[in-house]
């Protein structure tokens, strides 16, 4: 598959500046989320992090709760790539209490699945089963099959 990243990241970089110049505070935001996607991607975890911290700043600011959980939910995944599981666990947890708070179901689930993972890694298995049984419920009781499928029996 080709490399576009370098191309997205331009015109993230791009609609940023004219969303800047307009005042669209909120897209703006949005694209510095993208461009710290986009280079978690890349594994640039660094640069990635600055970028979502830099976004979820912004999105506090002007009151988006759900573009600041997307951010922590994030950066919490960066963690747990970086194996840092108990800033992960916190970071996951967080981004999970937010998307509760905000309604999102299906990514307050999926963090609740990461968190499981973060305990499957650990080998704190006990506590993974029952984080992963919970997920699984939660990804059922939206109707999410997907997710449901990638849980444990």
């Amino acid at each position: 598959m080709e490399d576009k990243y370098p191309e997205a990241k331009a015109m993230f970089q791009e609609a940023r500046s004219r969303f800047k110049d307009i005042g669209d505070q909120l897209g703006a935001a949005q694209c510095v989320q993208s461009l710290g996607d986009i280079l978690q991607m890349e594994a640039k975890y660094p640069e990635a992090r600055a970028m979502l911290l830099e976004a979820q700043s912004a999105f506090e600011n002007i009151g988006s709760q759900l573009g600041a959980a997307q951010c922590v939910q994030s950066l919490g995944d960066i963690l747990r790539m970086e194996a840092k599981y108990p800033e992960a666990r916190t970071m996951l947890l967080e981004a999970k209490i937010a998307f509760q708070k905000v309604e999102n179901q299906l990514s307050a689930a999926q963090c609740q699945k990461s968190l499981g993972n973060i305990l499957q890694m650990e080998a704190r298995y006990p506590e993974a089963r029952a984080m992963l049984l919970e997920a699984k419920s939660a990804f059922q009781n939206i109707g999410n099959q997907l997710g449901t499928a990638h849980q444990i029996p």
